[in-house]
């Protein structure tokens, strides 16, 4: 194959899958840590502790641990840590987090699926080459994006239908020409 081909085949497909992965951050914002969670550990200086320091924090501490919370400490004038609260910020951010994951796997998934489609179908060879890897390059981050948050048998599911697809192309684009 011509070099200048090869060229135009990397540049879609590094390039395509670039600018929807941007274009989606850009008018589908990410959740960000610091606007769930703006507790400072190091508001106070911490000094040594006495040696009597007493370090059972009580019935609410383990609540908080038990109810998937972060306790929060201050320190006393003896620079003992003494239990203050229970935040829910990281699991608040966990949970829009794995939302938005969600919601981009089901937004590009199926874009990515059009584009392998589009190049399948398109009537110059290199260009639809460049096409097909742009989709499977938007279809593996997609699913990247998600895995960790899917259930095993819904990661087993797209896995195997993400390898009919390319299955389906090597029939389809590959498999024909013979």
């Amino acid at each position: 194959m011509d070099s200048k081909k090869v060229a135009m085949i990397i540049g879609i497909s590094v390039l395509l899958p670039m600018f929807i992965v941007l274009f989606m951050q850009a008018v589908y914002s990410e959740p960000h840590y610091e606007d769930y969670c703006t507790y400072n550990y190091y508001d106070a200086p911490i000094i040594k502790p006495a040696d009597n320091c007493s370090y059972s924090y009580g019935q609410e501490y383990a609540d908080c641990l038990n109810a998937k919370g972060e306790p929060r400490f201050k320190y006393d004038s003896e620079g003992c840590q003494v239990y203050e609260n229970c935040s829910f910020c990281n699991l608040e951010f966990n949970n829009d987090q794995e939302i938005y994951n969600r919601n981009i796997f089901f937004m590009l998934m199926p874009l990515g699926l059009l584009i392998v489609i589009l190049g399948i179908y398109f009537s110059i060879d290199y260009l639809g080459a460049g096409f097909m890897f742009s989709g499977l390059i938007t279809m593996f981050y997609s699913t990247t994006r998600y895995f960790s948050d899917m259930s095993e048998l819904l990661r087993a599911l797209v896995i195997l239908i993400e390898l009919l697809v390319i299955i389906w192309i090597g029939h389809k684009k590959i498999g024909k020409k013979k």
